[in-house]
């Protein structure tokens, strides 16, 4: 004949094991995400120094934020390839106006394929800004659980303006232009 103390010590054991089976499986998917993290980890440090590290070209038509200039000081942008020390290709583009934000307005690089050494010179109203240091990056898309497909190499964009890193977030604003700036020959 069971007990009450029998049947609630059952209950208790039953109660640990399910309890235990439950630390067990969370422990195993926490463990699971962590290694999952820490491969991608491994496996983007890779990428940067196998593949991203070696691109010499950088692909071109990527935006520029401007910041500061009104809407005539836009009509013509003059943009310059420097390679070496002198400049190779020249072009003149206008901004297009974006409407939702009225201070900063986008264009995009006019120049397709150029080397990741070259350096960009842009001229805005009587100001230039020289854009150097292109470079990728390895990284994921990241979906809502994690990274979602493979590794790849992105960005293309510059990491200097006026030789300056992290100078304004990557936007060219009116005040920090080079006003004295004599361009490289041709």
């Amino acid at each position: 004949m069971m007990t009450t103390r029998k049947i609630f010590k059952i209950i208790g054991i039953f109660i640990a094991v399910i309890i235990a089976l439950i630390l067990l499986l969370v422990a195993f998917v926490w463990g699971s995400v962590e290694w999952n993290s820490y491969s991608k980890k491994k496996e983007a440090i890779r990428m940067q120094k196998e593949v991203c590290d070696t691109i010499k070209t950088v692909d071109g038509n990527f935006p520029i934020w401007l910041d500061g200039f009104d809407k005539k000081e836009l009509k013509e942008i003059h943009f310059y390839l420097q390679q070496g020390k002198l400049l190779t290709k020249d072009a003149v583009v206008g901004s297009v106006l974006d409407k939702a934000n009225k201070e900063s307005q986008i264009v995009n690089l006019p120049f397709d394929k150029f080397n990741v050494d070259d350096k960009i010179i842009v001229f805005i109203s009587k100001r230039y800004y020289v854009l150097s240091g292109f470079s990728y990056t390895a990284g994921y898309n990241y979906g809502m659980f994690g990274p979602v497909g493979p590794c790849e190499c992105r960005g293309g964009g510059y990491e200097k303006i006026n030789g300056k890193k992290d100078f304004g977030s990557g936007t060219l604003i009116k005040k920090y232009g080079l006003i004295n700036y004599q361009l490289p020959p041709r």
